[in-house]
């Protein structure tokens, strides 16, 4: 389970910063508050029962409440980002003005990403919110109305900005054909935490507790792809961040991301986005992390 929000608080803010090969050991989820993310750097694999998608530097990640989540690292970088924790009360004002379904919508991934600008915006907002909390915090006094509606006011800002401007990054998602069990979520992870190595179906349907017959069946079923494509997807994902965020060669990014052969790594990436990862790389070249 993950913490609750502290005892008589409604909401926190924390700024984290973490090793590269941290990761949650299960599966998680939170009953009692929404938590934001904001990436200040580093890559994060995100993996829930409908979807699973990958955050860089720069991206907003929603979860609310009652789903069950696991992160793991997606790159070597060490990892740092503010996160806010609330409570649902804390957000019935913003849910009376607005409307649910904006909630809702906020909070539905895929997670966000802005433009440069609004980046810069939203992300000097957390900031300014969490040199506010770790005042009042300083001060060792409880929440009162007061406190809490500075906190409102600036929370409400970021939601609605989230809402306004965010951009639904689709590209490095893959949404799952059914929800998934927890066996075929623990391969999912197996998969992501060693897709740099040779993965046999047998080793990841042993780690499930099935048979390889019933274990590819079930693993087709609910992820919409054969085993060996969904594989082929996962290094994929790190081939495309690779390319834009290193100048590592192309033979380089392929032995890195599992392909044990340049060429095939190639054939499978033109197939999957009608493109070489050359070609991905030049068209994309302005995206490139600094």
């Amino acid at each position: 389970m993950a913490l609750p929000l502290p005892q008589g608080k409604n909401f926190i803010i924390t700024h984290r910063k973490l090793s590269g090969d941290f990761e949650m050991p299960s599966m998680e989820v939170a009953s009692d508050h929404y938590s934001i993310g904001f990436i200040i750097h580093g890559d994060r694999k995100v993996i829930t029962p409908t979807i699973s998608y990958v955050l860089h530097k720069g991206y907003v990640n929603t979860v609310a409440p009652f789903l069950y989540h696991r992160t793991i690292p997606a790159s070597t970088d060490y990892y740092e980002s503010y996160l806010i924790k609330f409570s649902p009360e804390m957000a019935a004002d913003f849910t009376n003005a607005y409307g649910s379904k904006v909630l809702e919508a906020i909070f539905k991934h895929p997670p966000k990403h802005f433009s440069e600008e609004d980046e810069k915006k939203i992300f000097d907002l957390a900031a300014i919110l969490l040199e506010m909390y770790d005042a009042h915090e300083a001060t060792g006094l409880p929440e009162d109305p007061a406190v809490l509606f500075k906190y409102k006011n600036l929370l409400y800002t970021i939601l609605s900005f989230i809402s306004d401007r965010g951009i639904d990054d689709t590209e490095k998602s893959v949404v799952h054909t059914a929800a998934l069990s927890e066996p075929i979520m623990e391969a999912v992870y197996y998969m992501e935490k060693n897709y740099r190595k040779p993965i046999k179906i047998e080793d990841v349907a042993s780690v499930s507790g099935y048979s390889v017959s019933y274990f590819s069946r079930l693993f087709t079923s609910q992820l919409g792809r054969p085993f060996s494509e969904y594989l082929c997807i996962t290094r994929l994902k790190h081939v495309q961040n690779l390319l834009l965020t290193t100048d590592m060669s192309v033979t380089d990014i392929s032995l890195e991301c599992g392909f044990s052969y340049p060429g095939n790594m190639t054939a499978c990436f033109k197939k999957e986005f009608a493109m070489t990862p050359l070609q991905f790389r030049k068209q994309n070249a302005g995206r490139k992390k600094k």
